[in-house]
């Protein structure tokens, strides 16, 4: 089998790729075949230096995605199958082709070239003879993951997914020490990452609650940069990563997958309610605390509207529903919790934001949840509520503007 792999090479090495297509073709579905029956064939091709030169010129390249395709694939799916379960060609291969490697797999244009790639790289990283680090392997895949959500593509790459999950779900420490060298960025990728992965419930095993602790921890140290000018600053802390962190508390407080992960977190349930009374606070100031004011009249989200039509993009979308969101989760049948939502004076913030505000879309209906939440086996919380005095109805733009005041819609011309 030896003899037969060199055989194989030497011809396709020897034929000019446009006017030899159809045969080269044919070789390499039999030098694939091959490779899966013999260790020392694995070692014969990892060994070849003209074989090397002609998968830099083909599987390497990315213009042979479409140039030639099916030689392309074809070229790839060979060199898998040399480092499959074999260490020395593994090691060969990836000091001959590693960069290449790493850099081809997040390339455009996206399609199955990258998941063969990074299943490459999958296969070398599990062995463990550490040719691959840790860091390499985290940032080849989010940058990858950037390229999918840049490019809006649809595709599946599942080796991207097992990678992942592989630091998420088995690595929790490792993961974390990775994070913390990433650059902001690539720990920005990371996160939206983990909030996909909770959206889809945790397909392939829960994350590492080492991981979990990290992302708390990390969110009270930073939290804070919400509310300072950092956008244009180069600064370790960014709004968007504690943006995207907050959003992964949120979905893992209130999933039943991780029941209760946060309950004995106190200083998280601190740090949320003490943000959002901070962010309340700040939309009441004239500037509204250097936040985006929140929009309460239709005309502001209507295609004619002077609004920015990017405002779901900014860091101020959800963040107040987020964080009521948040206080909400971790009021639920936590004692601790609601008595430190009545030391911090939190049922009047939470009463404020029961109104309706386009950045914060199911504001009102979370902010109704966190009131019943703390006030459940809570007479404090509900002495706190009784002892309201009704003042008439709170302004609202949107209700007067749809005529909703008396509880019917009746839709009448401003101008006449």
């Amino acid at each position: 089998m030896n003899n037969k792999s060199n055989e194989i090479v030497q011809r396709i090495v020897s034929l000019g790729v446009t006017e030899n297509a159809e045969e080269i073709t044919g070789l390499l579905k039999s030098l694939r075949l091959l490779l899966t029956k013999s260790s020392a064939a694995q070692e014969a091709v990892a060994e070849n230096a003209e074989f090397s030169s002609f998968i830099e010129s083909m599987a390497l390249n990315p213009q042979m995605r479409t140039e030639q395709s099916t030689i392309h694939t074809l070229t790839l799916q060979v060199l898998a199958n040399t480092v499959v379960n074999n260490g020395p060609a593994q090691t060969l291969i990836w000091r001959q082709h590693g960069t290449r490697i790493a850099e081809q797999a997040c390339a455009a244009p996206l399609g199955s070239s990258n998941n063969v790639l990074l299943m490459i790289m999958y296969n070398i990283y599990l062995n463990g003879r550490g040719l691959i680090s840790n860091e390499l392997a985290l940032q080849t895949c989010l940058r990858l993951w950037q390229a999918i959500n840049e490019a809006k593509c649809t595709l599946n790459f599942e080796y991207l997914h097992f990678f992942l999950e592989n630091f998420m779900v088995s690595n929790g420490r490792v993961c974390v020490v990775c994070y913390q060298r990433l650059s902001t960025e690539e720990r920005i990728a990371f996160l939206d990452y983990v909030a996909h992965y909770l959206r889809e419930n945790s397909p392939n095993g829960k994350l590492a609650p080492f991981l979990l602790q990290h992302f708390a921890k990390e969110f009270r140290l930073k939290s804070d940069c919400i509310l300072r000018e950092t956008m244009k600053l180069r600064h370790e802390l960014h709004p968007r990563e504690v943006h995207t962190l907050l959003r992964i508390i949120a979905s893992v407080s209130g999933s039943e997958e991780y029941a209760n992960f946060y309950a004995e977190d106190q200083s998280l349930f601190i740090n949320v309610s003490s943000l959002l009374r901070c962010v309340v606070a700040a939309g009441k100031e004239a500037d509204g605390g250097g936040l985006d004011k929140p929009m309460t009249k239709l005309e502001e989200v209507a295609l004619t509207s002077g609004v920015d039509a990017e405002y779901e993009k900014k860091i101020s979308y959800e963040l107040k529903t987020l964080l009521v969101r948040c206080s909400a989760n971790l009021l639920y049948e936590n004692k601790a919790n609601k008595g430190y939502c009545i030391d911090t004076q939190l049922l009047p913030t939470l009463l404020e934001c029961t109104v309706m505000d386009a950045r914060n879309p199911l504001m009102r209906e979370w902010s109704i949840l966190a009131i019943r939440n703390a006030c459940i086996n809570c007479p404090e919380a509900q002495q706190i509520v009784a002892g309201l005095t009704m003042q008439g109805s709170a302004p609202n733009d949107l209700l007067s503007e749809l005529n909703l005041d008396m509880g019917a819609l009746r839709i009448t011309d401003k101008r006449q």
